[in-house]
């Protein structure tokens, strides 16, 4: 059971959380900004519905610590959760094993949950993870630089949601010479089996708290041939230092990575799905779906074959003639509308087909269940609705 100074801390994060998102990107990496489409940074300010989503915040923590939920629970509530972490912490095996590295950093995986080809994992992260040290003038000796490029300035291309670290890129402004040395521990995005066959990350997030812990949460994708009933997993922590040079307006980075810890756990794989499969006819295409439906989420592929015309568009990203063609899919349920944010990507496969990745919350009731296209008018086209059925 959490203290009150506990539950203060956790909401406190959840404040700064809402309010760092407004000047800086959700990630403990640097990020290039949005220079390539020539984007000018905008002053943001706090709006009174931003005010009341931090009252709400605040509320809903409160519950859920209240509540005993678990990591899954609580990254649930937090402005930027996904929208499916409460069921996962509704079925997650909880694990609650820790381990503390010789180096000072603690890592704790608190539950884990194996469906299907997939895998959960939520996690803390303590210890000194990070550090970051300012200099003026350029770094002494020989140095291997692994990036250099012209006509770019840090302090206007790169942020980080550690605070130290961006004060410190914020003096790489070519006004001077000044570098940056720094060290990052954490853990790998993707998660590995034992027998060393990397897991892709498919979704996650990491989350600086109050006191410099991270907490945080992975969704990794298991390969076909390496699914078993039962399998062990492994986390990575990995070790980086790097150098940042800003020489006027060109900018020098220098990476190192140090040794890998690993750290294992055992999962159970829940078999419990039900797969859906539809299919349609257009006027110029054909579509088939199929997708699975288990205790967290509903997600799938619809494929289509479709005019040379509509690959192009996607290849190129330019519509010059205005083609007509599928931008979208919606959730549909007994003709009324659940879903307009399901579409998670779109790939090219094989000749004059289309894939769209799709990914809905978990439904009870597989019954009546529909995908409707949205060509570019934004609207959706009832008369070429997949209809799902249970296989």
């Amino acid at each position: 059971m959490k203290t009150d100074q506990e539950i203060m801390n956790s909401i406190r994060a959840a404040i700064d959380d809402c309010t760092r998102g407004i000047d800086e990107a959700p990630s403990l990496h640097y990020q290039i900004a949005r220079k390539a489409k020539g984007e000018e940074p905008v002053v943001k300010k706090l709006s009174t519905s931003a005010i009341l989503v931090i009252a709400l915040v605040i509320i809903s923590m409160t519950a859920a610590l209240a509540a005993g939920l678990g990591l899954f629970g609580e990254l649930a509530q937090n402005p930027r959760g996904d929208s499916r972490l409460s069921e996962v912490d509704k079925v997650a095996d909880p694990i609650e094993r820790e381990w503390t590295t010789d180096d000072g950093i603690t890592i704790r995986i608190e539950q884990a949950y194996y469906e299907g080809n997939r895998v959960f994992i939520s996690y803390r992260m303590s210890g000194d993870w990070t550090s970051t040290v300012l200099h003026e003038g350029s770094p002494d000796g020989e140095i291997n630089w692994d990036w250099v490029e012209e006509n770019m300035i840090v302090s206007q291309t790169m942020i980080s949601d550690e605070p130290e670290r961006q004060q410190a890129i914020l003096q790489l402004d070519g006004q001077s010479q000044r570098w940056i040395e720094s060290t990052e521990k954490g853990l790998h995005d993707g998660l590995s089996l034992a027998d060393g066959t990397y897991l892709d990350i498919i979704g996650g997030d990491n989350i600086v708290q109050e006191d410099g812990s991270v907490i945080g949460w992975k969704e990794c994708e298991i390969p076909d041939d390496r699914l078993e009933e039962t399998l062990t997993f492994q986390a990575k922590l990995y070790r980086i230092h790097s150098i940042m040079y800003q020489d006027g307006t060109t900018y020098r980075q220098s990476t190192e990575r140090g040794e890998n810890t690993f750290f294992e756990f055992t999962l159970n794989q829940n078999t419990d799905l039900t797969r859906l499969k539809g299919s349609i006819s257009g006027s110029n295409y054909t579509a088939m779906a199929e997708l699975t439906a288990g205790h967290i989420d509903l997600r799938g592929k619809i494929m289509i074959t479709c005019p040379d015309a509509w690959i192009q568009v996607w290849k190129t990203w330019e519509n010059p003639d205005h083609i007509d063609m599928i931008e979208d899919w919606y959730l549909y349920v007994n003709g009324e509308i659940i879903s307009e944010n399901g579409v998670q990507g779109v790939g090219i496969s094989g000749e004059n087909q289309l894939v769209y990745e799709v990914l809905f919350d978990a439904m009870n009731d597989l019954t009546g269940i529909s995908l409707v296209p949205v060509y570019q008018n934004q609207q959706p086209h009832m008369e070429e609705a997949i209809t799902l059925e249970i296989e």
